[in-house]
């Protein structure tokens, strides 16, 4: 637990309290001010700018996991009956959530660019424009465009996982509820979603935590306007505290929402951990001080669900008389050979449903691929807008001749996120074992605040570091980002390694015991090659999340030497007339090494992310 106890405490608990005492004080520089009590927390409820920001990041995050849930929920449903679950269609659905959130900011910039983006020159084209329209610019739809690119990034990874789950429902339950009569509609309401409940509420307490805390994106893409009406709160805090230096009122912006967005996780890790029975929120509550015992208020929590019960019967009814004539025509699950089809227009539907989620999700790809192959004159003049005539690399060739910046960042990027993934497997898979195979007191505890260290908001942490990293000499260096990166991977891996190490047997430890092995023999030679795909699932994880890495490297380097991909990337796109050629080329160039991890470590992936988050 050493290795880790460094790490979690020196690069997490540490900065959280400093943060937390800082958040009552009056501090503007790096010397801790007087003591002031709750007047920073009372005076941020008083701005109507602070609460614009709570109500912007309420929308976004409910709005945005809203459509993931429906838009993965459905896509995942059309993959597994037209029997597409696997193979290259399901790896390429996963291309959005692949790619680095710097290179899905510039897709989506060039996109909707108004001077030179596809999607204006495409609705002037076809006369449902007449001048173009500045998406993310405009106050009317500048939030809706920003949660259509959360939604597009975040919808792969609750697929995958929903896909994933719908092979483990027995298709002798679909035989049986059709041999009784019940339809598609039926089938779904009380079978596949009863059997996805467990899954998707994982999946949605996992996004919910990226989304809610969700900074870099919106910062990339509009910076919080026009107007503040996409400034989070998370981006509201790092403006206080970067460009105000007011690094206690930055403090309590960050921590004011931290208690409402606790109980909303902890009930829902309640659900996960413990079911949905009324008994135990009924028991969840009186823990926090409210007795539902004996005052008829546990009647009155079974009473909604009751009624939500009954309103589905009815809903269900209803749709069935809708639907009955094309139900007959929808392929039946029965006992016939996989994949054979037996209502045409079902399949259509289907394969109708699917080609517009693969557009969705593999458009703006598509986009950016043939931008990149494009000359200037292609790009400014608007010709061979969906492909390029002729194709040229001269946009590569720009990027990669010797001596450019561009390469600089490759070499900064690639050193860090080769170095600091394998400390944070190497040092995660040491402290998973100790939590789940070493019988110690308080071993369920600390596993309990590590998971807590994952819910806290990055832009809290930002502030005490940046502090702590220039006492040191650590700011802007590479080094210091090695550091940070293993602390911020820590609570994911150790997550999901806890889940793979309690599922394996005892007796594989014992047995090994037993023939004369040390303890440190049995982790090594029985453990760690039993937990090899959820080992590769993490360090796949720490390249991804090193790899992409915003906030930290754009806070903590200074100078265009030490810049990563990600930051000397957002150093260029902020502006007015942009290179749009040689960013898709750059932004291609950053996603490709991620893409070719993903498609070698895909199997392993999956199975980590299954076996390992879903059961931890």
């Amino acid at each position: 637990m050493a290795p880790a106890a460094i790490l979690l405490l020196g690069l997490i608990a540490y900065p959280f309290g400093r943060a937390f005492y800082l958040s009552f004080t009056r501090t503007h520089s790096a010397q801790v001010g007087p003591f002031v009590g709750l007047d920073n927390y009372i005076s941020l409820w008083g701005d109507r700018f602070f609460r614009q920001s709570v109500g912007v990041t309420i929308r976004f995050t409910f709005w945005s996991l809203v459509f993931k849930l429906l838009v993965a929920t459905l896509g995942a449903v059309l993959l597994h009956r037209l029997g597409m679950s696997e193979g290259l269609l399901a790896g390429l659905i996963l291309l959005p959530w692949m790619m680095p959130q710097v290179v899905r900011a510039i897709t989506w910039r060039g996109i909707l660019d108004p001077l030179l983006g596809s999607v204006n020159r495409i609705l002037l084209t076809t006369g449902l424009l007449s001048r173009p329209y500045p998406f993310f610019g405009d106050m009317r739809t500048a939030l809706a465009s920003v949660i259509l690119v959360e939604v597009w990034q975040g919808v792969p990874f609750i697929l995958i996982n929903v896909l994933a789950a719908l092979k483990g429902i027995d298709r002798e339950l679909y035989e049986a509820s059709a041999i009784d009569g019940a339809g598609p509609v039926r089938q779904f309401l009380h079978i596949t979603l009863p059997g996805l409940r467990y899954v998707i509420a994982v999946v949605l307490l996992l996004d919910l935590l990226w989304t809610f805390n969700s900074f870099e994106l919106i910062f990339l893409l509009t910076g919080g306007g026009p107007a503040n009406v996409t400034k989070v709160y998370s981006v509201l805090a790092y403006e206080m505290a970067v460009r105000g230096r007011w690094y206690s009122r930055a403090s309590a912006a960050a921590l004011a929402m931290f208690p409402a967005f606790l109980l909303v996780i902890a009930a829902l890790g309640r659900y996960v951990m413990g079911g949905h029975r009324v008994a135990e929120s009924s028991r969840l509550l009186s823990r926090l001080g409210w007795s539902f015992q004996g005052n008829g208020a546990e009647s009155l929590l079974r009473l909604p669900t009751r009624k939500l019960g009954d309103a589905a019967w009815w809903f269900a009814d209803r749709l069935e008389l809708l639907v009955a004539p094309l139900a007959r025509l929808w392929p039946r699950r029965g006992p016939r050979v996989r994949g054979q089809a037996t209502g045409l227009l079902g399949r259509w539907m289907a394969g109708a449903g699917l080609a517009a989620l693969l557009l969705f999700e593999l458009g703006p790809f598509f986009l950016l691929l043939i931008t990149a192959f494009k000359t200037e004159i292609q790009i400014t003049r608007f010709e061979s807008l969906l492909w390029p005539q002729p194709w040229s690399f001269a946009q590569f060739e720009r990027l990669l001749a010797p001596g450019s910046r561009f390469l600089i960042w490759l070499r900064n990027t690639a050193f860090v996120s080769l170095v600091a993934p394998v400390l944070a497997t190497l040092v995660s898979a040491l402290c998973a074992y100790a939590l789940t195979r070493l019988r110690w007191r308080g071993a369920r505890l600390v596993s309990n605040l590590i998971l807590i260290a994952y819910l806290l908001p990055p832009v809290l942490l930002i502030i005490p570091i940046h502090q702590l990293f220039v006492q040191l000499g650590l700011n802007n260096s590479l080094w210091g980002l090695i550091i940070i990166y293993p602390a911020l991977i820590l609570p994911f891996a150790v997550w999901l390694l806890m889940g793979h190490y309690a599922a394996l047997p005892d007796e594989l430890e014992a047995a090994a015991l037993v023939d004369g092995c040390s303890r440190w023999q049995a982790f090594m030679r029985i453990v760690l090659p039993l937990a090899k795909p959820a080992l590769v699932a993490v360090t796949l994880f720490g390249v991804t999340r090193a790899w992409n890495e915003f906030l930290f490297a754009y806070t903590l380097l200074a100078t265009e030497q030490r810049f990563t991909l990600p930051v000397g990337l957002a150093s260029i796109v902020f502006g007015d007339v942009l290179p749009w050629g040689q960013l898709s080329a750059a932004a291609l160039i950053m996603a490709v090494p991620v893409l070719i991890l993903y498609v070698l470590g895909q199997r392993f992936l999956v199975a980590g992310l299954t076996a390992g988050a879903l059961k931890g």
